[in-house]
C-alpha cells in the first residue's frame, strides 16, 4: 500500500482557490455562451440570492456577524489576509491580501484571460452587493492594491 501524502494548509488553500476560480469562471463562461448576458445576470442573481438565503437561515443579520462569516471563509478556505473592524452599527471586511485576486494573477501569468480588476468588479457588483442588498445592508467598497475594504451597514 502506498501512503497518500498530506499537503500543507497553504497548498490546500491555493488548490481551493484554483478549484473555485475554475468552477466559477467555467460555469459563468458556459452560461454566458449558451444564454447570453441576460442569462449570465440571472445565473449570478440566483447565486447571490442563495448565499443571502444561507445567511438568513444561519440567522446572520447584523453587519458584524455577516462580516465575520465572510472573513472566516476568506481566511480559512482561500488563505486571504483579512480582518474585521466594527463600529457603531457598521462593520468592515478588510482584505489586505485577497487570495482570489492573487489566484487570478497567477492564472493570468499562465496565459489565462482573467484580469483581477474585472474580477473585483464582478465580485462586488454581481455578487456581494446583491447578497447584502437581500439582507437589507448597504455596501461601500474601496479597492486596495492587495484586496479591498467592504463596509456593511443597515440601509
Amino acid at each position: 500500500m502506498t501512503d497518500v501524502p498530506e499537503i500543507p494548509v497553504e497548498q490546500i488553500q491555493q488548490r481551493v482557490v484554483a478549484m473555485w476560480l475554475g468552477s466559477f469562471y467555467g460555469s459563468s463562461g458556459y452560461v454566458a455562451k449558451r444564454l447570453g448576458k441576460k442569462g449570465l445576470r440571472e445565473f449570478q442573481d440566483m447565486g447571490a440570492h442563495q448565499v443571502a438565503g444561507t445567511f438568513k437561515r444561519l440567522e446572520l443579520s447584523e453587519p458584524k456577524d455577516l462580516a465575520i462569516a465572510v472573513a472566516t471563509n476568506d481566511k480559512n478556505l482561500f488563505g486571504s489576509a483579512v480582518s474585521v473592524v466594527e463600529g457603531d452599527g457598521w462593520a468592515q471586511i478588510r482584505r489586505e491580501r485577497c487570495a482570489i485576486k492573487e489566484g487570478i494573477n497567477a492564472f493570468a501569468r499562465l496565459g489565462a484571460g482573467l484580469v483581477a480588476k474585472q474580477h473585483c468588479k464582478t465580485c462586488v457588483e454581481s455578487h456581494w452587493r446583491k447578497v447584502f442588498a437581500d439582507l437589507g445592508m448597504k455596501l461601500e467598497v474601496e479597492e486596495t492594491d492587495g484586496g479591498c475594504v467592504m463596509k456593511l451597514s443597515p440601509r
